[in-house]
């Protein structure tokens, strides 16, 4: 193998673990804020799906400005600023918990959840700068022979975050207090941007354009964020509503389900990419979809923890072997030079599917019970496969370019 080649680099290997350990302070809090909204602030269902997923909101608003500003100024500046505003916000969730503002409204509202909320507002903001600069830079630093396997290899940075950090999360909320959870994330997060401060970034030379809105969207990412949008629409009921859905299962342990899920990604990372790059995306994502949707179902019929865990499971090795593909076909598709957006134009995706999926499956929730959404997922994984054969395949098998 030539060192063109060559994989695990230590670029590779420093950014795979500055990540690990950022993802791992975010997702702490992605299992934790639905039980900290819910125990201690006591907000509804709907208030809590409102106050999460203005966090994908704020991020959809400067997704298209992030991806013009990685390609237009540089990877590393933009990045690494958004990076350490994200890693100082996770400590100001801790002003909700502030004893006096208990009982006290501003504008007919709790003040505690309108903290929360504007905090959370302020984080997505930051987000958008990190995870698509986290997205592009891993692209960048990957050979193009093998962008397929060093894509899914990056993703169990994620992954493994997954498994321990609601453990963390839980642990931290439930034996030592939120302001401790919150303060040990944002200690977390600035570690890994010390670490990145040593990494020696990929050359890339900005291309200077004027901001209009051909240079912030990537039009050929769009089918897939079609697709990517529909499936993380169905994915938010999990990440958001499963640590308190677990309640309703007795014996069920929210910290185990995502533990399984990830196992699940983790184990098809080992293959997946490497089918990817042999094969192309069909077979990843052939086996993906119908995956996801027997997991969804299971959940919706199951009453036992053995059910409950092997809808973890099964829908851990669907996104594992279908989400690694959507990335790497959008970044087959663009030159290194509209790589930002492109991967911008995805992450927006990402952001609506969850957010609006957070405020429906919140809402709709409330008046049929938590059990029912998981059944609407496994509708929706469908239309989004059905959306995939019929559109986004072509379009890849079209426009992909050789070598970038």
């Amino acid at each position: 193998m030539n060192s063109e080649a060559k994989l695990w680099t230590p670029n590779y290997i420093l950014f795979c673990v500055a990540s690990l350990i950022m993802f791992f302070a975010f997702y702490s809090t992605v299992s934790t804020l639905p039980i900290y909204l819910d125990d201690y602030l006591h907000a509804d269902k709907s208030q809590i799906g409102l106050i999460l997923s203005s966090y994908a909101l704020a991020a959809v608003l400067l997704r298209p400005f992030c991806g013009y500003a990685l390609d237009s100024w540089g990877r590393k500046n933009v990045f690494m600023s958004g990076f350490l505003v994200f890693s100082c916000i996770f400590g100001m969730y801790a002003l909700s918990s502030i004893p006096w503002m208990n009982g006290k409204t501003l504008l007919g509202f709790s003040l505690p959840l309108l903290t929360i909320g504007i905090v959370r507002f302020m984080h997505g903001l930051s987000w958008a700068f990190v995870s698509s600069g986290n997205q592009t830079i891993s692209v960048d630093i990957v050979p193009p022979s093998r962008r397929g396997e060093g894509i899914a290899y990056f993703g169990m940075a994620a992954n493994l975050s997954m498994a321990v950090g609601p453990a963390l999360g839980l642990g931290l909320i439930n034996f030592a207090g939120s302001t401790y959870l919150f303060i040990t994330t944002m200690i977390l997060s600035l570690v890994s941007f010390i670490s990145l401060c040593f990494m020696k970034f990929p050359a890339y030379r900005p291309q200077r354009t004027r901001i209009n809105l051909k240079a912030m969207v990537e039009k050929t990412s769009i089918p897939f964020s079609i697709v990517c949008a529909i499936f993380c629409f169905s994915n938010s009921c999990y990440m958001t509503y499963m640590p308190i859905y677990s309640k309703e299962i007795e014996g069920a342990n929210p910290a185990v389900f995502f533990f399984v899920y990830s196992a699940g990604m983790i184990g098809t990372r080992f293959f997946s990419g490497r089918i990817f790059d042999r094969i192309g995306p069909m077979v990843p994502v052939g086996i993906g979809f119908p995956m996801m949707i027997a997991g969804s179902l299971l959940l919706w019929a199951g009453h036992s923890c053995f059910v409950f865990y092997l809808a973890a499971l099964l829908l851990g090795i669907g996104s594992g072997m279908a989400f690694p593909s959507f990335v790497a076909c959008i970044n087959n598709m663009v030159k290194p030079t509209r790589r930002g957006a492109a991967n911008a134009t995805f992450s927006s995706a990402i952001d609506i599917g969850i957010a609006s999926g957070i405020i429906s499956f919140g809402f709709i929730s409330d008046w049929t019970g938590l059990r029912f959404i998981y059944f609407l997922a496994s509708g929706l994984y469908v239309i989004a496969f059905l959306f995939y054969l019929l559109m986004a395949h072509h379009h890849y098998q079209r426009n992909k370019i050789q070598g970038v």
